[in-house]
């Protein structure tokens, strides 16, 4: 065959092609829909719930020619994505903008696997609400369908939330009971009482008390706050703990809720605590307060959280399990609200001293109530333990 006949071989072939590619987009034209189309999963590493729900979600994607695109929610980037949608904890899915989260089906795998198979199904409406102008908002709140609810409707998101959950407000209030404790109280009127003893009272004395408890509270603050950091973390970046370390919480809670109601009844039987510090110790917190010294306190506020786990430490493992578990994105948020709740009670303790109150009220008052405090705490440790163990909180 000469040149003229091959070039005139291939043009015929290009325009063959020319010619069938638009015919064959137009045959395809109904699948075109779903090539763009892509399931979005947000796990975290070391979430249990996750790995279970992994492979059903792929299962569904698979049956609808669907990719999975999965997003560790550590990474920035999948932070970044999980935030947008406005998902706050994992598993999560998302299909076209709607968002399913692990509340909606409490390990259901049947119910996952129906609103997941809804979800698909409706991309061409949402699409079609798109065209129109309604275009759907990742993070607005409504339900699977797309549609608000209707009055008087309960979404499936409500219907399915659990009993106690995390929020600013309870992580706060967790933060407060725990901050009225005996010891708390004890450490703050023995601060108050040193830094007074040695002057008159006055302005000048009142004002520096107050800024050592304000130093002391930050001390308290920063030790909670990493160590509760840093758990979660080193949780969140290991394979295969997070179950393990859940148990060993809620043992440790369940020690510390009957540790909590024996020492009612030691403080009512002999008038003292299981909890007491030995005296060497108390003559070294003496000789720091005595030293006035901002690092000083802070370090006293760094000995004291550690020292004091037991008395003031056992509510911090309650919401160090329940971030655990719910895997939740915000995690430092909640770590310090409770942490502010924890040092609130005493922050106001310190400005009434500052404002005339004697530190003898405040160790009148842990006296007469410590073994009633004791009590109801170890009760609420014990319940908190076995909700938590049944998957209510």
């Amino acid at each position: 065959m000469s040149w003229e006949g091959i070039i005139r071989t291939v043009l015929l072939l290009l325009l063959i092609s020319a010619i069938s590619m638009p015919v064959y987009a137009a045959d395809n034209g109904d699948n075109s829909d779903d090539v763009d189309v892509v399931v979005e999963f947000f796990y975290e590493i070391g979430c249990k719930k996750c790995e279970k729900m992994r492979p059903i979600v792929w299962d569904v994607a698979s049956e609808h020619n669907l990719s999975v695109v999965e997003y560790e929610i550590t990474d920035r980037s999948g932070f970044e994505i999980m935030d947008r949608y406005g998902i706050m904890v994992v598993p999560a899915v998302v299909i076209s903008g709607q968002v399913t989260p692990y509340s909606d089906y409490n390990g259901n795998h049947t119910l996952l696997m129906d609103l997941l198979d809804r979800d698909i199904q409706n991309i061409p409406a949402m699409r079609n609400q798109t065209q129109t102008g309604n275009q759907t908002d990742p993070t607005n709140q409504t339900n699977q369908t797309g549609q608000a609810d209707q009055p008087g409707q309960i979404s499936q998101t409500e219907a399915h939330q659990p009993l106690i959950k995390l929020s600013v407000p309870t992580v706060f209030v967790a933060g407060l009971v725990a901050g009225f404790n005996p010891c708390l109280l004890a450490i703050l009127a023995f601060i108050a009482s040193i830094t007074l003893s040695g002057v008159e009272r006055g302005r000048s004395g009142s004002r520096r008390m107050f800024r050592l408890v304000v130093v002391f509270c930050t001390g308290i603050f920063i030790t909670y706050l990493v160590a509760g950091f840093g758990l979660l973390q080193a949780i969140g970046h290991t394979e295969g703990t997070r179950e393990t370390i859940e148990n060993i919480l809620i043992a440790i809670i369940i020690l510390l809720g009957i540790w909590h109601i024996y020492d009612a009844y030691h403080v009512k039987k002999y008038d003292r605590s299981s909890f007491k510090t030995s005296g060497s110790t108390m003559r070294f917190i003496e000789d720091l307060i005595k030293k006035e010294s901002l690092v000083a306190i802070f370090v006293l506020g760094v000995l004291f959280s550690l020292v004091k786990a037991p008395c003031v430490g056992a509510l911090y493992l309650t919401i160090l399990n329940m971030l655990i578990r719910e895997g939740g994105a915000y995690s430092m948020l909640y770590l310090s609200v409770y942490n502010v709740g924890v040092v609130f009670p005493v922050l106001v303790l310190g400005l009434a001293m500052t404002l005339g109150m004697q530190p003898e009220s405040v160790n009148r008052y842990k006296d007469e109530h410590r073994s009633s405090i004791r009590f109801v705490t170890g009760v609420m440790l014990l319940a908190i333990a076995v909700l938590m163990k049944t998957g209510v909180v």
